[in-house]
């Protein structure tokens, strides 16, 4: 029973940091927009820790660094892209020696890579390839009982939504 209370809490708290990226989207100043995406990175993480959802953890704890870096740092890109190239490198070694490679995971990974690029190069291709794939990885983590995937296949969604977006000029 104590578990399911938590795991709601956890879910919570991604919807709330959910709703957070949503406004940090909509935000027109750099500086607080940074901010208000590295808050919501902050929930998004700890809704996957306590839900003990390991690939969301890691990818959410890879963009927490590089959100602080970006935001009280501001690193020129080089290294930003060495540190996620990094990140990147040593998460992927820690998880597939614990899971099995399957189409799933495969899908994470891809999304994970485009999901560093994107933000680190400021293109939206990689943007919309990120949300592709990590939401059709976050349908497979509902599949095995996680809640908390939900938000991120509704962040996803939005994420590529709002990159076809910009992409084409539809706004």
């Amino acid at each position: 029973m104590l578990k399911k209370y938590i795991n709601n809490i956890g879910f919570c708290l991604g919807l709330i940091g959910l709703a957070l990226f949503v406004f940090g989207l909509a935000e027109k100043g750099i500086f607080e927009k940074n901010v208000v995406i590295l808050y919501a990175t902050l929930l998004l993480f700890v809704a996957a820790l306590i839900q003990k959802e390991q690939f969301f953890t890691g990818l959410e704890g890879i963009a927490l660094v590089i959100s602080a870096i970006v935001v009280f740092y501001q690193a020129p890109q080089v290294y930003n892209l060495t540190v996620f190239v990094g990140l990147i490198f040593v998460f992927a070694i820690w998880y597939f020696a614990r899971h099995k490679l399957n189409f799933a995971r495969i899908c994470a990974f891809i999304g994970l890579v485009c999901l560093c690029l994107g933000i680190v190069l400021a293109r939206n291709e990689f943007m919309v390839i990120c949300g592709i794939f990590l939401s059709v990885y976050a349908v497979f983590s509902i599949r095995q009982g996680f809640t908390v995937s939900w938000i991120f296949l509704a962040l996803n969604i939005l994420f590529a939504l709002v990159a076809i977006i910009s992409l084409y000029g539809l706004y």
